[in-house]
Order: structure tokens, then sequence, then C-alpha cells
């Protein structure tokens, strides 16, 4: 009977060992490369050994960079789809860069987004805008990601109202992005007026006058040159005109 006990003592000890081996050297392969599962595997097949290689071994950095430089060739060839594999890995790898959210964006929302519309050969001008549009949201999307993984910067915050201006005409999301980038404290100091001619461009011209009026009393005395006070009391004239002549009633 003590045979058998220490016969089941071993088993049970051998089982937990392992499963403790398991554990452990999951843990220290994370440690060490920062990825494991389904994300390496992915990155293997998608960037080729070597880059695989590097990526895991702790040269993400170094990985990313080179992404970055694979997608730029594959931009000059117009090889959209390439394009778009090198910078989401690149983000991947070095997630709180933010300029690679910022340059991953600009090619897919506005590189692949024009080149799909006007340079793709198709006749249908339908599926050209469609097609534009998969290009632009997907641009929308890493910029979103990217405001998570960078909250604490203006820059992205920043370029989601920019593509919100520029390519989705939405002018009211793109006067709450601006609100957003200029609340991290690091936004050019130009872009506070971006939020006003934002609500102008929405057709929210009251929203505009009063935007503008408590920048201007925000601006202090004297004000800040660099805040440019002249064009905000431009842009306050304006406004007051409009509305007075009856022409600047929001837009339904």
């Amino acid at each position: 009977m003590a045979a058998g006990l220490a016969f089941f003592l071993f088993l049970s000890w051998g089982g937990a060992k392992t499963f403790w081996e398991q554990a452990m050297t999951q843990a220290q392969r994370k440690a060490t490369y920062g990825f494991q599962g389904p994300t390496a595997v992915a990155i293997r097949e998608k960037v080729g050994q070597g880059l695989a290689l590097a990526a895991l071994g702790g040269f993400r950095g170094l990985a990313a960079n080179a992404l970055m430089l694979q997608a730029h060739g594959a931009w000059e060839e117009q090889q959209w789809v390439r394009v778009r594999t090198s910078l989401e890995l690149a983000t991947v790898l070095q997630p709180r860069v933010a300029v690679f959210w910022d340059t991953a964006s600009w090619h897919l929302a506005w590189n692949a987004a024009v080149a799909a519309e006007r340079f793709s050969g198709e006749a249908s001008e339908t599926k050209r805008r469609m097609e534009a549009r998969r290009w632009v949201e997907a641009g929308r999307d890493l910029l979103e990601r990217g405001t998570k993984a960078v909250p604490e910067r203006a820059l992205l915050f920043q370029r989601l109202g920019d593509l919100y201006w520029q390519r989705l005409g939405d002018y009211q999301a793109s006067a709450d992005y601006y609100r957003q980038a200029i609340a991290k404290g690091d936004a050019p100091p130009y872009l506070e007026r971006f939020v006003g001619y934002a609500l102008d461009k929405a057709g929210d011209k009251r929203g505009a006058l009063a935007y503008f009026r408590e920048l201007r009393a925000a601006m202090g005395n004297p004000p800040a040159a660099e805040r440019r006070p002249e064009v905000v009391d431009r842009e306050i004239s304006r406004l007051e005109k409009e509305l007075a002549s009856g022409s600047g009633s929001k837009k339904k």
C-alpha cells in the first residue's frame, strides 16, 4: 500500500511539475519576446522569418522601422494590401509610437482611398467610391485604435478631426475631436481656431460665434501673439455680421 501511495504521489508531482514548467516557459517567452500564441504566428506568417525573429527576439523597434520601409516601397508600387499589412503590423510592434499610427492612417484614408476612386480602372463610379470609402474607414479605424494606445497625445485626435473634415465631411465630429486634441495640452496653437471653423462649416454659426468669443476671452490681456488674436477678432466680426443679416441660421 505504501508503495502504491508513493507511486501515486510521484505521478501527481510529475503532472503538476509539467504544468508549472509550461506556465513558466510561456511567462518567460512573453517577458522576453513580448508576444506569444496567435500574435506570434501572425507575425511570422506576414513578415517572413527574418523580421519575425527580430520582432519576437526583442528588436521590435528595428522590425517596426523595417515594416514602415516595406510599406513605403509598397506605396510606391501602389500595392495597397501590402501597404496595409505592413503598417498594421508596425503599429502592433510599436503601439506607443504615435507617428506610426499617423502615417498608417494617412496612407490608407488618403493615398489608398484616392487611388481607389481615381486610378483603379474600375468602370463603375459607385464601386470606386465604395472601395475608396472602405480605405477611409480603415484609416479611421487605425486612428481610433491609436488614440487608445497613445491617449495622452494630441496628434491622433487632431488627425481624426482632419479625417472627419477632409474625408468624411462630418464637421461636427471634426470639432469634437479637435476639442479633445486641445485638451491634451500639446496641440499646436492654431488648432484651437479650427474648432470654430469646423462648427461654422457644419452650419452652426451661432455655436461658432460663441466658441470664438469664449476663445478670445480666454486669451487674456495682452494675448500671446502665437494664438493670433487678430484672426479670432476677424472671425467674431464676420460671424456677427452674417448672423445680423440673417444668413447665419444653422443648417438643417
